[in-house]
């Protein structure tokens, strides 16, 4: 019974780390887009229904997604790199998991920088667990993530000596499919590696 309270206690608090990145990036398109609409309604009126859509939606929509597509396009100038480095450093990375999905997004991407994460299978008491080197602390020494299973973006976090941790030439891709999937298929991805 007391497993069961705890597996529910688990899965609620799993579920509110993977609902809560969605509803913050939701409700800022959509304060976004309702800026957007409010500067653009005034004149949007006048010309009526756009393709069966009413004009301020439809106008508001199409600049969302153009102030997106230039602002993507600014943070790939060499110039914006400075702004956005000053960004992160003072704002993003104080938000909590903010450079972990950033580290885990461009290593999904293949952008291979400062964030890339190695896959390695972390030696935690008896048993084998997938996890991410984040960082080098020392010589022989690193932070090692060792995510959660079905919801990477919980986890722990381990110091842990070179001898705890096994290297593996596994994707990051499938290694969080791996565990979302509940360790379905790694019969296939850990033979040999184990």
């Amino acid at each position: 019974m007391k497993t069961t309270f705890k597996w529910i206690g688990d899965s609620l608090i799993n579920g509110v780390f993977v609902l809560a990145p969605v509803m913050v990036l939701g409700l800022l398109i959509a304060k976004a887009a309702g800026a957007i609409r409010g500067m653009v309604e005034p004149f949007a009126h006048r010309m009526g229904p756009l393709a069966g859509i009413p004009a301020p939606g439809l106008i508001a929509s199409v600049l969302l997604v153009l102030i997106c597509f230039l602002l993507g396009m600014y943070s790939k100038a060499v110039g914006s790199r400075k702004v956005v480095g000053w960004l992160e450093s003072t704002v993003l990375d104080r938000i909590p998991g903010y450079a972990y999905m950033r580290g885990m997004g461009e290593s999904m991407a293949g952008l291979h920088g400062k964030t890339a994460y190695h896959t390695v299978l972390a030696r935690i008491e008896d048993a084998w667990q997938l996890g991410f080197i984040v960082e080098t602390i020392e010589a022989g020494q690193y932070a090692v993530y060792v995510p959660g299973a079905p919801n990477p973006w919980s986890g722990s976090v381990y110091f842990m000596a070179e001898d705890r941790i096994r290297r593996i030439d596994m994707g990051l891709a499938e290694a969080l499919g791996c565990l979302k999937r509940l360790g379905v298929g790694s019969s296939a991805l850990l033979r040999g590696k184990l």
